[in-house]
């Protein structure tokens, strides 16, 4: 039995240096993979530093334009404002003048009573 022990043990280490020794081969190739990804790692860092550029362009842009536009809508509603206002002292006036024309009537009014009640007393003596 010690002489097939030997021999697996022979092909056991035989197929396990060969796997140690594939195992190698690829670390040999890790410097330069790890090169290619360190240059992939830099381009993408790159187009990061790009993106967070353009963003914050885009995001200060939009910020000036809504501020411009919130100004804008500032001053139409204080226009508007100004506007209302102003009918609002227009209605005040007309209202002023129809309270003075309804003075008018009322005194007309009494007036037209007054006579209603002279020619009624002027019938009734006829």
């Amino acid at each position: 039995m010690s002489i097939r022990k030997g021999r697996l043990e022979r092909g056991s280490l035989e197929s396990r240096v060969e796997i140690l020794e594939q195992q190698v081969e690829l670390l040999k190739d890790l410097p330069q993979r790890m090169a290619g990804v360190e240059g992939r790692l830099t381009v993408v860092e790159a187009q990061i530093v790009q993106l967070r550029t353009e963003t914050n362009s885009g995001f200060s842009a939009l910020s000036y334009a809504i501020n411009r536009m919130h100004t804008e809508l500032m001053g139409r509603f204080e226009a508007i404002d100004r506007r209302f206002d102003a009918i609002d002292k227009r209605f005040e006036r007309v209202d002023k003048r129809f309270d003075a024309m309804d003075k008018r009537f009322d005194a007309i009014d009494k007036r037209l009573d007054a006579h209603d009640a002279d020619l009624a007393e002027i019938k009734r003596r006829i």
